[in-house]
């Protein structure tokens, strides 16, 4: 624990070990309390529980802050649990159990909003044609500019070869030639991460994600949807929206002036996803290769998408 209190003297070192300022970790740790006193309530009146309420062994890490400090540096430098527990004083068994109770609280305190917002909006929308809630398309984009413009796209991560022969085969992913798992994120022109779609095997393409997930008619039909060149077909099934994708090169042919000036103006536009991808993966759990149970991953990936936008929402507190 020592460790973790000199950790918060060095704030410089706090930020690149932690991956948010002081501040930030600050207001994280505050609305944090009450998922915390919701969980810890629920587990003490489970009906499956055994010892009376109160009953059982106190957390050696009693304050708060220290449990989430302990989550952020396993997520951003992903150090094995056993070393993680040596620089905090815990057993293996206590850093996995802590861990795992930290892992659902994480995403609803940092951004509650990243699960619902999406289908909230889409419904608003919806219903504003009827009962003209919003009178026009630019007054629904004042309100939600997040909606105007965002760009799509997944992302591979490296997980352990199954002993499963059905089941590697599976997770195989020909493109990267790894055991991989593939998410997909929907992101604003802001860098805001408005829609992560369920983890799915390598061996999945993206356009099959898109299609499972709904994804383009989560959106309102007037938001610009921007792919890359890897889901074509996607304008085609849906010509009501208003999707952006590039322009292929003719065979045996060059692409013309018009067009490659088009493919570099949405290239510009696109990026954003890339460079929030490329945030994702600062926090090292979301880069190396996955050691956890695959069941756990996507709440991991969500966890860490959820202080990206709670780090940009809350950008002034540096």
């Amino acid at each position: 624990m020592k460790f973790l209190e000199q950790l918060i003297k060095k704030p410089d070192v706090f930020q690149r070990t932690v991956g948010l300022s002081l501040k930030q970790f600050e207001l994280l740790s505050k609305q944090l309390i009450h998922p915390w006193q919701v969980a810890e309530q629920q587990r003490k009146m489970n009906t499956n529980r055994k010892r009376k309420f109160g009953g059982g062994r106190p957390y050696k890490l009693k304050d708060l802050k220290l449990k989430l400090l302990t989550v952020l540096v396993y997520y951003k430098a992903y150090l094995t649990q056993e070393f993680l527990g040596i620089l905090i004083e815990l057993d293996q068994a206590n850093v996995s159990r802590l861990l795992a109770k930290m892992r659902p609280l994480v995403e609803q305190a940092a951004d509650v909003e990243l699960a619902t917002y999406l289908k909230k909006v889409k419904e608003e929308y919806e219903k504003s044609d009827s009962q003209q809630h919003i009178n026009n398309w630019s007054a629904f984009i004042q309100r939600y500019p997040d909606l105007k413009d965002v760009a799509i796209d997944a992302t591979e991560q490296q997980c352990y070869r199954s002993q499963n022969n059905e089941t590697q085969k599976k997770y195989y992913s020909g493109k990267k030639k790894l055991h991989t798992l593939k998410t997909q994120i929907s992101v604003s022109m802001a860098g805001k991460i408005i829609d992560i779609s369920d983890t799915y095997p390598g061996s999945i393409h993206d356009k099959a994600i898109i299609d499972q997930e709904r994804t383009v008619q989560k959106f309102p039909e007037r938001t610009c949807q921007r792919f890359d060149s890897g889901y074509q077909g996607v304008s085609k099934e849906s010509p009501s929206h208003y999707i952006v994708i590039p322009i292929k090169k003719p065979y045996k042919k060059e692409l013309s002036l018009f067009g490659k000036e088009l493919n570099t103006a949405h290239s510009k536009r696109r990026i954003i996803v890339e460079n929030v991808l490329s945030r994702l993966k600062k926090f090292k759990i979301c880069k190396y290769t996955f050691r956890g149970r695959i069941n756990t991953y996507n709440q991991t990936f969500r966890n860490i998408s959820a202080l990206l936008n709670f780090r940009l929402n809350n950008s002034i507190a540096v």
